[in-house]
């Protein structure tokens, strides 16, 4: 296995071609006899559960949408609902439904769907999905795998005191970060001074040259904008990978591994006391990242 992140999750789904090479996961076929098991063979639509960490709790929940070719076709124009089965108890009834909001994440349309969902167990779950709009009307099942915890911080966990690079450490933030046009404040300061400081951060992993998913970029870009609205929040940019200047030996970095990170991006909320407030995979709407600042 070579050493980028496991960020193929949405390389599929923004239709991309992957950084690190190999394929992108697919929702699990489920047990051999289920109504959530099988291929999408005769599908104009089909899901790619696009969330690395679904969990016991509450969950950001992310799918992508791919037509019978696998090219992404998710888009504002598309409606999508799911209803969710815990497959332990019942492949007829369903747990709970939501309708899933679209959101963009590369400018021009290309996106995501995302809903808050929670899940009471883990193990096994199906999930019925309905695809309205832009000429479609599919409904199709598929299953995927709850665990009964993440590898990154949980909600209300302690954030890990990380010694991430800063700008004093430099002559060139360009070596600390692959962004075009860098904020210096967001490297003013690193993970473990801000929890010393006991002041609230906002902490985003992202490398936009590198980003196999391409949604670093446009993802740190929100965060760079919000953080004109929040002067007492400090914000920190955290590169993923070590050897910047050499991309045939990228190596994820410490704070990769102390926070648990199993792809790109990630964006994470942490308050005055040093918890996690809020996590953000894939990509993170102003509303959603104003939402939980104005919170802390």
């Amino acid at each position: 296995m070579n050493n980028r992140l496991l960020g193929l999750l949405l390389v599929a789904l923004l239709g991309l071609s992957a950084c690190g090479g190999g394929d992108a996961p697919t929702p699990a076929t489920g047990e051999t006899g289920s109504r959530f098991g099988g291929a999408f063979a005769d599908a104009e639509a089909y899901p790619v559960f696009a969330s690395s960490e679904i969990v016991v709790g509450e969950n950001r929940f992310l799918v992508g949408l791919l037509d019978s070719n696998d090219a992404p076709i998710g888009s504002a124009d598309i409606d999508m609902h799911i209803e969710f089965y815990d497959l332990a108890e019942s492949e007829t009834e369903s747990a709970f439904g939501t309708d899933m909001e679209f959101i963009e994440t590369i400018p021009g349309g290309r996106g995501l769907y995302m809903a808050r969902a929670t899940f009471d167990s883990a193990g096994s779950w199906g999930a019925e999905v309905s695809v309205t709009g832009d000429g479609l009307d599919e409904t199709v099942n598929a299953s995927f795998d709850v665990a009964e915890q993440g590898t990154t911080p949980a909600i209300g966990a302690r954030a890990p005191a990380s010694d991430t690079p800063t700008g004093e450490e430099v002559k060139d933030l360009s070596e600390i970060s692959t962004d075009e046009h860098p904020d210096p404040d967001f490297y003013r300061m690193s993970v473990d001074e801000a929890l010393a400081a006991n002041e609230p951060f906002v902490l985003t992993f992202a490398t936009p040259k590198f980003c196999t998913s391409a949604v670093c970029a446009p993802t740190l870009n929100i965060v760079k904008r919000a953080s004109k609205d929040f002067p007492a929040v400090t914000f920190i940019h955290v590169e993923p990978y070590d050897n910047l200047d050499d991309p045939s030996n990228l190596k994820p970095t410490k704070a990769v591994r102390e926070w648990g990170l199993p792809s790109e991006p990630w964006v994470f909320v942490v308050d005055a006391k040093g918890r996690v407030v809020a996590k953000y995979e894939g990509t993170v709407t102003e509303r959603e990242l104003a939402t939980a600042l104005k919170g802390l």
